[in-house]
């Protein structure tokens, strides 16, 4: 997953906080069995907020690119920002809180299937809403581990990355490169 980049616009809203301004935290759970009624590739959306949000998804998005979607309104929290360790692969861990029928019957296909489940965190800005989700590329991340209980749903998700291994890939040694000994 390349490094996600913040708009002006947000990272200027993050800075100086004004009252007025509104974050929308968005999340896609997207997968190959998510279809709507025509059969077209569909997917979960949520927003955090009491209210949906119907807001545009940037041109290159997997599902319904350039188009606006509604983000259905959910209770959801955790760690939706990936800290980034040496050593670890970077890792969400996501709580849906009193998650509706429909939401459960999504995720049951997705559990059911073998192909994993894609969760994809989108940021908007009120004022800047049009303007799309505030971070490019989108951070995508793929289910690990997915809990149902009666009172919510919790996702552990990671991404492609796999921080674990040496960086860079190719190992330099002295055997192969003699002139890293010095003298």
């Amino acid at each position: 997953m390349p490094d996600p980049s913040i708009t002006d616009a947000f990272a200027e809203a993050a800075a100086l906080a004004p009252e007025e301004e509104i974050f929308y935290e968005t999340l896609e759970f997207r997968h190959a069995d998510f279809v709507d009624d025509n059969g077209d590739p569909d997917s979960l959306w949520l927003v955090a907020d009491t209210q949906d949000l119907t807001a545009p998804l940037e041109a290159d998005a997997p599902v319904k690119g350039g188009q606006w979607v509604t983000f259905m309104r959910s209770a959801f929290s955790g760690a939706i920002r990936p800290a980034i360790e040496p050593g670890a692969t970077p890792e969400i861990e996501i709580t849906v809180d009193g998650v509706s029928r429909a939401i459960v019957e999504y995720l049951d296909l997705a559990m059911e299937s073998a192909t994993p489940l894609t969760v994809a965190y989108r940021p908007y800005l009120d004022s800047a809403l049009s303007d799309g989700p505030q971070m490019d590329p989108v951070p995508t991340f793929e289910a690990a581990e997915i809990t149902v209980s009666l009172t919510g749903i919790r996702i552990k998700a990671r991404t492609g990355i796999d921080l674990r291994g040496a960086f860079p890939v190719k190992q330099y040694t002295i055997t192969e490169f003699p002139g890293l000994a010095g003298r």
